[in-house]
């Protein structure tokens, strides 16, 4: 069977390609076959996995080897896709909540999931007291995300990493679209009340 490798530029960037629903069910098709089209889906869905993965494992290095995975397997399952069955979006979280499932699977020991790096949203023209501040910020981020149970910090990445809309995090996780937006509102309430309650000032 044919293999394709996803390979991850140096400089970091990714062109982010937005396709409305006829122009990716006619990229779906080629896909299969055609590495421009092929190429389209990467670079339409590429930030979003990517930014759901890293929240998940909190690691740089582990994000985009996963990442790899995934789109290495989409690529070997597109043929299997079935519309009527689910967007692709859903599939494509889909392969990639199970992916993150079996990493987790193989690891002798849990990490606490967290948020993205410092390295990826500081300037490197940052000050040393901007770099303690953020990373305390972050420390305490984590600290209160650790609170929320499993299922709260997969809607969170999902809503706020990837973009996904309450109706596809609905699909992918398996609950109504109300419930969706009955978990993020508590789960979100419960992160405010936990930062300010460390003193940090959440604006919003």
């Amino acid at each position: 069977m044919k293999t394709k490798k996803v390979v991850f530029r140096k400089d970091g960037l990714i062109t982010m390609v937005m396709l409305n629903q006829t122009e990716e069910t006619s990229v779906i098709a080629l896909a299969n076959d055609d590495d421009i089209a092929f190429t389209k889906l990467y670079n339409c869905y590429f930030s979003r996995i990517y930014n759901y993965v890293h929240y998940r494992v909190s690691d740089f290095h582990t994000a985009e080897d996963l990442t790899s995975q995934i789109f290495e397997k989409l690529f070997s399952k597109l043929k299997n896709y079935q519309p009527e069955k689910a967007p692709f979006s859903t599939w494509v979280f889909s392969i990639a909540r199970n992916t993150i499932t079996d990493y987790y699977r193989s690891q002798t020991r849990n990490r606490v999931t967290s948020l993205d790096t410092t390295k990826e949203l500081m300037d490197v023209d940052s000050s040393l007291d901007d770099i303690v501040a953020f990373n305390e910020t972050q420390q305490h981020l984590r600290k209160a995300l650790a609170s929320l149970n499993q299922r709260e910090r997969n809607i969170i990445a999902l809503k706020f990493w990837s973009g996904c809309s309450n109706r596809d995090i609905a699909r992918l996780v398996g609950i109504s679209e109300s419930n969706t937006g009955v978990i993020l509102f508590r789960a979100m309430r419960r992160l405010r009340i936990i930062l300010e309650s460390q003193g940090l000032n959440i604006d919003g």
